[in-house]
């Protein structure tokens, strides 16, 4: 059924695939807004540095197995990703104050550790064990990335308000997540397609829950309680 499409859309696969690398750097593009509440305030308390990190981790294994695949577009997408995500790290670094910083080494030392091995593990070879091994590994990161607002579920949910969330990002992540799709079924790989059929469903329950706990809706019950 969606073979007629793909031949459609096969001489424009670089396009498709540029697209949503752009998406894909403008879902990165959050994090401005992060340190800019950061520089705002004069400190990173409050605010936690996981994204930053392990965005870092993502994209370095990321651009090692791209490079094993010789693509170019994702090739590109993962620098501007990496790049994005060490300045914020950076960022983040210069505005938490010497005592308070036990618990980022604590996060760089959790996610920086697995993610060495891995790396280390991708440099032995080119060959397509290797290399199916290093696309499973970052299709789950990947999920878990993805998957990080989720974490406020509990919130969202007592709160009946997706205030916390992050919408342009989450639209982002949904549009190259459809395109990636695309991309990963024009070019055969399977590691893309799997992971972005499920990062798909992951973004639209995301925006789901900003149909079922609006921001505005929850605005204005504070309003009446107060």
């Amino acid at each position: 059924m969606l073979q007629p499409l793909l031949t459609v859309l096969d001489p424009h696969r670089e396009l498709i695939g540029q697209i949503a690398g752009l998406l894909t750097v403008l879902q990165y593009l959050a994090g401005c807004f992060i340190c800019a509440d950061i520089y705002r305030r004069g400190s990173s308390k409050g605010v936690s540095p996981v994204r930053f990190i392990v965005g870092c981790s993502l994209s370095l294994l990321q651009l090692q197995y791209f490079l094993k695949l010789q693509s170019p577009t994702l090739i590109g997408t993962s620098i501007c990703t990496l790049t994005f995500s060490v300045l914020y790290s950076l960022c983040y670094l210069w505005y938490t104050p010497a005592e308070s910083r036990g618990a980022l080494y604590k996060v760089l030392l959790t996610v920086g550790v697995p993610t060495a091995a891995i790396y280390a593990y991708g440099c032995q070879g080119d060959d397509a064990v290797i290399t199916d091994r290093l696309g499973l590994i970052i299709t789950v990161l990947a999920l878990m990335f993805i998957a990080l607002p989720l974490t406020q579920l509990g919130t969202i949910i007592r709160a009946k308000s997706t205030a916390g969330l992050p919408l342009p990002a989450i639209a982002a992540s949904t549009g190259a997540s459809i395109l990636w799709l695309l991309y990963g079924l024009l070019i055969h790989n399977s590691f893309i397609v799997v992971q972005k059929i499920i990062a798909l469903a992951l973004c639209t329950l995301q925006l789901s829950l900003f149909i079922i706990y609006p921001a505005t809706a929850t605005a204005g019950q504070r309003k009446k309680q107060q």
